[in-house]
């Protein structure tokens, strides 16, 4: 194994200032195994040194260091410039390197992150050295005399042979990020952790597959019932995925997988051209209804959404008001301005607008009435107490009287017992939702639920 390396500023590899003069190939090589900001041996490196550690007669343990999470450090270089950004980063080099021994070397394995390899007798147990790097990065880091909070992850893995250099180092990135929801700072790689992260990446994977196939994705309907008069005028569309190897993945599940990545514009593109297709076929049979579609806020944070709307609409042979928009309360602390300005225009073009979810979020009664909506629909958490007389029903009171006075429709979600139905047309409320009425089923089977009824 190399020696490790001296830890002090050494000189700028050499300057080439004619490009066309060829490169020693053992300099490139040399250069290429060093970080060019911290020259700290890097990834490269450390894989090469890998086989040496794991082999040792010695338990050895992988220690992980992050300085931050990427989103922190994308602000700061954001704010304050690349060579201030690396600075913090030189910073967070220099102070690791100040609390372990001269014989152990760092190395610089990713933009952010540190990996040593430390002997220990326990590899059940943390390393007493691991415990001083996360309580020495609480204190924030001083750089040109502004002073940067860390948000470091200590994450460890016993050493083995077995397991390899790049999936040592990728489950020591797993608990290093999972240690920052640790209250000592830090975390042992845990498998279930891991498990739900490359489900998750999994999904992701799929997901495009699934819009392409034709037997994954489908949309179920669930009836809105009109409460005064029991008709169903509307349904909402409900996105369903049944995955060829790991079966039904709930919504719950993979739409904010998909909210985080660019694949949440194509996947709502995808429920908005069958909801609106089946909803022409529900017309055509005799059933004028709304169809709701749900919007993710990364939608509606995006300029055009409203114009994509209205062509489905358009394409599917449907009038504005056959169709519904819901939104989450969440939607207009994203991007306001661009979620009222395109909520604004669909309701000027005849679409309906529903604040979905009510109650579970923000909840900001001052902005209540400024909010750019036709319906409020009562979160469930507020509905399904609702099984006997006695119950507490004053929140739910409250905001029926408090919507309906602003100029909004109510509808209560999650009305599962007669009680809470009576109650709630009692009460005012005009619309619901809920597996007391009706269950959401496929396009075929609400054909047939509403051919019941008449």
């Amino acid at each position: 194994m190399d020696q490790p390396i001296l830890r002090k500023k050494t000189a700028s590899p050499t300057a080439f200032a004619d490009p066309r003069v060829p490169l020693d190939p053992a300099l490139l090589a040399q250069i290429g195994r060093y970080d060019h900001v911290t020259r700290l041996p890097n990834r490269l490196q450390f894989i090469e040194h890998f086989d040496s550690y794991a082999q040792s007669r010695s338990t050895s343990m992988l220690v992980l260091v992050t300085l931050a999470d990427a989103r922190q450090y994308n602000e700061t270089l954001r704010a304050l410039g690349m060579a201030f950004s690396e600075d913090f980063v030189r910073s967070g080099a220099d102070l690791l390197a100040s609390l372990l021994p001269d014989s152990v070397t760092i190395y610089h394995v990713s933009v952010l992150s540190f990996a040593v390899v430390l002997p220990v007798q326990d590899t059940t147990k943390y390393p007493a050295v691991a415990s001083e790097i996360a309580k020495a990065f609480t204190s924030a880091i001083t750089i040109n005399a502004i002073p940067i909070k860390t948000h470091v992850g200590v994450g460890l893995v016993p050493l083995s042979a077995a397991q390899g250099a790049a999936e040592s180092l990728r489950a020591a990135l797993v608990a290093a990020q999972d240690s920052r929801n640790a209250t000592d700072g830090m975390a042992f790689y845990n498998h279930k952790s891991d498990a739900a992260h490359l489900r998750a990446f999994r999904l992701l994977a799929d997901l495009p597959h699934a819009m392409a196939a034709t037997d994954q994705l489908a949309l179920h309907y669930q009836p809105r019932i009109n409460l005064q008069t029991g008709q169903c005028h509307g349904v909402e569309a409900l996105l369903r995925w049944n995955h060829p190897d790991l079966g039904a993945i709930s919504p719950a599940e993979f739409i904010p997988l998909a909210e985080q990545t660019a694949l949440i514009t194509p996947l709502t593109d995808w429920v908005m051209v069958r909801a609106m297709a089946q909803n022409r076929q529900f017309i055509d049979a005799g059933h004028a209804m709304r169809v709701s579609i749900n919007a993710s806020p990364v939608n509606l944070s995006e300029g055009g959404f409203d114009e994509v709307l209205l062509h489905h609409c358009d394409a599917a042979g449907l009038e504005p008001h056959h169709i519904e928009l819901e939104f989450t309360e969440g939607t207009l602390a994203t991007n306001s301005a661009c979620a009222v300005e395109q909520l604004g225009r669909l309701r000027e073009a005849g679409v309906d607008v529903a604040l979905d979810d009510f109650g579970s979020g923000y909840s900001n009664l001052s902005y209540i009435a400024h909010i750019p909506a036709d319906v409020l629909k009562i979160d469930q958490s507020f509905v399904r107490p609702l099984k006997e007389p006695g119950d507490e029903d004053f929140l739910l009171r409250h905001i029926i009287s408090i919507a309906q006075g602003l100029g909004f429709r109510v509808c209560a979600e999650g009305i599962e017992t007669e009680f809470a139905y009576s109650h709630l047309r009692q009460l005012g409320c005009q619309e619901g939702q809920g597996y007391f009425m009706a269950r959401p089923m496929p396009a075929e089977a609400l054909l047939d639920w509403l051919a019941a009824r008449r």
